[in-house]
């Protein structure tokens, strides 16, 4: 029998390689298998499935799904939620998609979810309407790309995406402090995939277990953690950070229009008349002696500015800028001017220059905004943009948004959130009509004011003396430390908080509160929300026996809300049943064993 020949070395080298990486392949499957069997790591997904004790199954949020993207002791927790598995005839399903903007941020109980969802029943008390808030603090479009796949396995009708803020300080970006940067799409997605198994997982805790890799913040720091993280306006990333958003944007609809829901691509309200540029950082290549010129004119301007001497303050601005264009609180100081004395279309400029300009980029740029405008000019299917920051603008003040409808750079009071809802509702109503859930000759609804939303939302003293507690603290850290303008903001939230507390301390106090939600109860009685807040209210405001049966209900709803469980010890203890507020306490310290004030 004669010899077989014998393969040529390139086959040979080839045919290795491809076994090598089959027993790879074989490996790393068994690997992720295995650690899916014996229960490591967490899923990335957005939703899981629960069972109550009647045996209804429920859909519910994963607590753990940013955990590919985050140490264990910074994770950013999704909003509770509890939907039916079954989708009901004649319901209409939401998903805000989006990032602490869009969540609601300092109180999600009064996002843009929730301010929907009291205009759409007002208007069609005859739908069902299921508002999920998926907004999650901290993520950017990368995180929320995976969001909305999931989501779109949960019978979607409408997907809100108001995403912008966090592109450049989110996980990927060139600004964040949780992931390394990776300058192409292509590269992020594989990160992502490898980040969301269990054997990515796996060697995440082992590198911080060995003190290798990007060390992770002890605590989550807010804004702060970002100070050493400036990204000048020439900075090439800036450019991959935009590519990448608009690769995310046309995910994010084609998973929404492959599951049959419509996609509102929104346009994000900024600050910029209101909020000074967080970092400004000079033109490279400018010698001594014209940084002390640009000094000189901008102390002078900027005094002149403050004290309202604008006509003074308006030249010597003009010069600082002419010889530093870059510099961000240069271009601010310009632009309030300007709008001030009457040149509105060019100090709206200058101002949007300087939140162009600003280095510390928590907010939405005008380029990002352009990526969103952008699929307006390349129309699809059941994809829509709504340009909520240009509704915005025409309600504000000089054209500019501000302080009207925004409680520092980005995050919208209740004012705000309303302006962006009652936009929303519009091109929702059409497509109501469009879906055969309003007849297409219907009149057109008469949407509920703010007060009405106010009211059904229970937007009460104790509510937001809340808000201004939060707001204020995080007024006093990095960066807004050391924001111009901070110290008259800290003034006026100083005495905002004194305010509350005195109307706190009126002997009417409790039983206004108790009307007040009492009220929204009634018209919203399967309101898990307004349980949980009515019980925490009563509870801080030394009437533990009316807010415990709250707070036991809100429980019975949604077992494993760390905020319902502290409000429910707190009761238990007020009440004299420390054994039972110990067994609450114990069970939020398995659920979340870093929450404060734990005792």
């Amino acid at each position: 029998m004669p010899p077989r020949p014998s393969l040529a070395w390139p086959l040979k080298l080839l045919l290795g390689c491809a076994v090598a990486l089959a027993v790879c392949a074989l490996l790393l499957g068994g690997l992720e298998l295995g650690l899916r069997v014996f229960g490591y790591g967490h899923s990335p997904r957005f939703h899981r499935t629960v069972k109550a004790a009647d045996g209804t199954t429920w859909l519910r949020e994963n607590r753990w799904v940013t955990a590919p993207f985050f140490a264990p002791e910074i994770i950013r927790r999704p909003q509770p939620f509890r939907l039916p598995a079954t989708k009901a005839p004649h319901t209409y399903r939401v998903f805000v998609l989006g990032s602490s903007a869009a969540m609601g941020d300092p109180e999600a109980s009064f996002s843009l979810a929730r301010v929907l969802d009291v205009l759409l029943r007002a208007a069609h008390p005859e739908i069902n309407f299921e508002i999920v808030n998926a907004g999650i603090t901290a993520i950017n479009s990368t995180v929320v790309r995976g969001v909305a796949a999931d989501c779109a396995e949960l019978s979607p009708d409408l997907f809100i995406v108001y995403e912008g803020n966090n592109e450049v300080i989110g996980p990927f970006g060139p600004g964040t402090v949780f992931t390394p940067f990776l300058g192409s799409p292509g590269a992020v997605r594989t990160a992502v995939a490898l980040k969301r198994s269990r054997t990515g997982q796996l060697l995440a805790a082992t590198a911080r277990h060995l003190g290798r890799g990007r060390p992770a913040p002890a605590d989550w720091g807010g804004m702060g953690m970002f100070l050493q993280h400036g990204i000048p306006a020439a900075d090439p990333r800036l450019a991959a950070t935009r590519e990448l958003f608009r690769d995310n944007l046309a995910a994010i609809t084609d998973s929404g229009r492959a599951a049959g829901a419509s996609v509102f691509l929104c346009t994000v309200a900024t600050n910029r008349r209101d909020c000074a540029p967080f970092l400004s950082l000079h033109q490279p290549g400018l010698d001594a002696a014209t940084l002390a010129r640009w000094q000189e004119l901008f102390t002078k301007g900027g005094a002149a500015a403050d004290a309202r001497d604008l006509y003074v303050a308006l030249p010597l601005l003009e010069q600082a800028a002419r010889l530093d264009d870059q510099h961000a609180e240069t271009r601010y100081l310009l632009g309030f001017v300007q709008l001030e004395t009457g040149d509105v279309e060019t100090g709206k400029q200058s101002l949007q220059q300087a939140l162009d300009l600003d280095a510390l980029r928590f907010r939405t740029d005008s380029q990002l905004n352009a990526v969103i405008r952008s699929f307006d000019t390349t129309p699809r299917d059941g994809v829509r943009v709504v340009d909520l920051a240009t509704s915005a603008d025409t309600s504000a003040r000089g054209g500019v948004t501000g302080d009207e409808f925004l409680y520092e750079h980005v995050h919208l009071n209740i004012r705000g959130t309303y302006r962006l809802a009652y936009d929303l509702c519009g091109p929702i109503e059409e497509d109501l009509r469009r879906r055969g859930l309003v007849r297409a000759d219907a009149p057109q609804p008469v949407w509920a004011d703010l007060s009405v939303v106010r009211d059904r939302l229970a937007y009460t003293v104790y509510e937001q003396a809340m808000i201004v507690r939060e707001l204020f603290a995080r007024f006093e850290k990095p960066p807004f430390a050391s924001q111009r303008g901070n110290t008259a903001r800290l003034h006026h939230y100083r005495t905002m908080n004194q305010t509350a507390a005195l109307l706190l301390q009126r002997p009417e106090a409790a039983s206004d509160l108790r009307q007040r939600y009492d009220a929204a109860l009634a018209a919203r009685p399967d309101d898990w929300f307004l349980r949980r807040n009515a019980g925490m209210a009563f509870t801080a405001t030394g009437q533990p026996a009316q807010g415990k049966p709250l707070l036991e209900q809100a429980v019975a709803t949604i077992p494993d809300d760390p905020d319902t469980l502290f409000a429910l010890a707190q009761a238990h203890r007020a009440l004299g049943d420390t054994a039972k507020a110990d067994e609450v306490f114990a069970q939020l310290r398995a659920l979340e064993p870093r929450y404060p004030g734990l005792p």
